[in-house]
């Protein structure tokens, strides 16, 4: 009983450290790499290829002589331990710099990847080795088989998933929770070592069985059914979070629901009967919802949910039905995460090559329909009376599915002129006769009009009534016919350079080059100024670098404009960052102007507690539709060291905000940006928005 409950602590606490790393590195990982969707996708190519190795080693391994077995671990701990307390002596962090990327010519996936290796790679690797490893010593020592323990290891990373953003973030400072981490881990390597010795002890009279060799077609059945819930995992999480809506934590939903269907599964509680058919059903209602509607948002959500859970429940219920002896165990668990491996593999690295667009959901879920219907389970009675009929069946829904999926394929994208995808999400432009429009994701970023005497004046969020209107106009009277220096963290169509005069400076930072290749090609906002720039490259990252070159004082205005898809990366948003921006504004006169319009995020308190933090005078501008021709809503939130700038006429008819409501103050070791979710705008049934 006590060596059941050691292993049972061991592999908890396993779990918990490997999800709980997750998100800990994604802070990490965060002013290097922006807020793209992809980064995540990338980041679960890492998750499951170090499973895979760890499932691997631990293949080998039990495979060798007991004593063999535990020298070669203890070399493993002992490597992981050294690594894991060498970073925080040699870099003063638990993970290593990365301004590295700054002149990588690696690609950004490659960087990723590689960063993820640098700083959690070994202690990550560790932690994979011990659900197969643990299990496969319980079921040769206690005779029983394991697989109880998979559902409690899942049960564990669900628990380190749900506490995370709910809990762990919003309570602690980032430097606590990796703190807590590193504390959680050297009681691990323990526990670890204790049952390795354990092991060692107990194998003095026991006999290791040779296991039955397992046929090529069983394991290539274990590796389809762990692939294709992997591959819907990466799917359905960009799908819904750059499809549906651009949501912080929105990415939660989806590995919980996975990791909640292998609890179920492997506890045996999945029903072979029931759950495909729904399977069916849910991926025929999730295809009628296909395509982005605002006035869907809360069902198409549901709906892609519920396909994704009976589709993963089942084909995770159908690998534990063919789970063989305990002796194979972890050649069992290796195929799975090899499968793991090959499915994200295939939706975060292959299909961005194949796809211009976000189209792996629906591939996915046309491939799960067809799954579902092959290894459906007719009854036995209809199996054996009707055979040819159950095949013609299945021939006929395999055909509809087909035929459905190519119409859909047809149809897409006929609306946009350009589609173009990278790393950093999809970029689409439309046009009609009037103007051509830029999108990123499902969020406008921008236009132009076709009209010559129209063409640069500024749309959208940036019109003359906007809070960037206002402080370019101010800061065009202050100066004079001095020319103006003004800084965009952003560029998208390049709009705010219509402001530009002769003479006049604008810079833009973009994390993404593909951005201004289409603001160059397709709009003209960048050639109608002659002293624009464009920076590729995280703007604080490159801000700091600046500062460090002694490059400061540079901006009149500096206005923080950088959008990933409808979210800005939080890391542009602290009170470290806004220190920074104050360092490049020229003199006490200048303005730093933050856009933060949102349909999912309350930004601007924020922004407000961060200026009062730092005993700045601020003033939030709220522009809309009707305020100036072919503007949209906006707002903007202008800060200001000088208090009497908004006695200024430009910013006479903005009132003081008398808000007393203090936002949590964002820093770069805190911020909790659950509190500033709109979570009734998202989650109201009524409206479906």
């Amino acid at each position: 009983m006590r060596a059941h409950k050691l292993y049972g602590a061991t592999i908890f606490l396993s779990a918990f450290l490997l999800f709980l790393i997750q998100p800990l590195i994604g802070r990490h990982l965060l002013p290097v790499f922006g807020g793209a969707s992809a980064v995540w996708a990338t980041s679960l190519l890492f998750f499951t290829t170090a499973l895979f190795l760890g499932y691997a080693y631990t293949y080998y391994v039990s495979r060798l002589h007991p004593r063999t077995q535990v020298r070669i671990h203890f070399f493993v701990l002992a490597v992981a331990v050294v690594l894991a307390l060498a970073h925080p002596l040699w870099y003063g962090s638990i993970y290593p710099s990365l301004e590295w990327t700054l002149t990588s010519a690696f690609p950004p996936a490659a960087q990723v990847l590689l960063a993820l290796a640098i700083s959690i790679g070994i202690p990550y690797f560790l932690l994979a080795t011990t659900g197969p490893l643990v299990q496969h010593w319980y079921g040769v020592m206690e005779s029983k088989e394991p697989y109880h323990l998979y559902a409690l290891s899942n049960i564990a990373s669900f628990v380190a998933l749900g506490t995370y953003p709910f809990v762990i973030e919003p309570m602690f400072t980032l430097s606590f929770q990796k703190s807590l981490w590193l504390g959680l881990f050297a009681i691990f390597v323990v526990l670890y070592g204790a049952i390795t010795i354990f092991f060692l002890r107990s194998h003095v009279h026991v006999v290791i069985e040779k296991p039955a060799p397992t046929p090529f077609l069983e394991k290539l059945r274990w590796i389809g059914l762990a692939s294709l819930p992997a591959a819907l995992l990466v799917a359905t999480t960009a799908e819904i979070t750059q499809a549906v809506a651009p949501v912080p934590f929105l990415w939660v939903i989806p590995l919980a629901l996975y990791l909640f269907t292998f609890v179920i599964a492997f506890r045996g509680w999945g029903n072979r009967g029931i759950i495909p058919a729904l399977a069916i059903l849910s991926a025929a209602v999730a295809f009628m919802f296909l395509g982005f509607s605002y006035d869907a948002i809360t069902r198409q959500m549901l709906v892609y949910l519920a396909f994704f859970f009976f589709t993963s429940l089942f084909c995770h219920a159908e690998l534990y039905a063919s789970r063989p002896h305990r002796g194979s165990s972890s050649l069992f668990y290796l195929c799975t995460a090899f499968g793991g491996m090959i499915g994200t593999t295939l939706v975060s690295i292959v299909a961005p090559l194949v796809f211009v667009d976000v189209f792996e959901f629906p591939f996915g879920l046309a491939l799960a329909a067809g799954v579902a219907i092959t290894l459906f389970p007719a009854m036995r009675y209809v199996r054996d009376e009707f055979e040819r009929s159950v095949m013609v069946l299945r021939i006929i829904a395999l055909v509809v599915v087909l035929a459905a999926s190519i119409h859909f394929f047809q149809g897409e994208d006929t609306y946009y002129s350009v589609v173009s995808r990278n790393f950093y999400g999809v970029a689409k432009i439309s046009e009609d006769e009037e103007r051509r429009n830029l999108y990123n994701g499902t969020t406008f970023h921008g236009e132009q009009l076709f009209d010559k005497k129209l063409a640069y004046i500024p749309t959208t969020y940036y019109t003359a009534p906007s809070g960037i209107g206002r402080a370019i106009r101010y800061e065009e009277v202050l100066n004079k016919k001095v020319p103006i220096n003004v800084g965009t963290i952003g560029l998208g169509t390049g709009t705010i350079a219509s402001y530009c005069r002769p003479g006049d400076r604008y810079t833009f930072y973009d994390i993404d080059p593909r951005i201004e290749m289409l603001a160059r090609t397709y709009f003209t906002y960048l050639e109608h100024c002659a002293g624009s720039d464009v920076r590729i490259g995280d703007a604080r990252l490159l801000l700091d670098k600046e500062r460090r070159e002694g490059k400061l004082g540079t901006y009149d205005i500096l206005a923080v404009d950088a959008f990933s898809s409808d979210t800005i990366p939080a890391h542009l948003l602290t009170i470290e960052a806004m220190r920074l921006y104050l360092e490049h504004l020229k003199d006490d006169r200048s303005l730093l102007v933050v856009h933060t319009s949102n349909r999912y995020l309350t930004l601007a308190p924020v922004v407000r507690r961060i200026a009062q933090e730092l005993g700045l005078t601020y003033r939030i501008v709220d522009s809309s539709s009707d305020d100036a021709p072919y503007a949209t809503f906006s707002q903007w939130v202008i800060v200001s060291r000088d208090p009497h700038a908004f006695e200024s006429p430009i910013f006479k008819d903005l009132e003081a905000d008398t808000n007393e409501t203090r936002a949590p103050l964002w820093t770069d070791d805190y911020m909790n940006i659950f509190a500033a979710l709109k979570l009734p705008t998202i989650y109201n049934f009524s409206s479906g928005n």
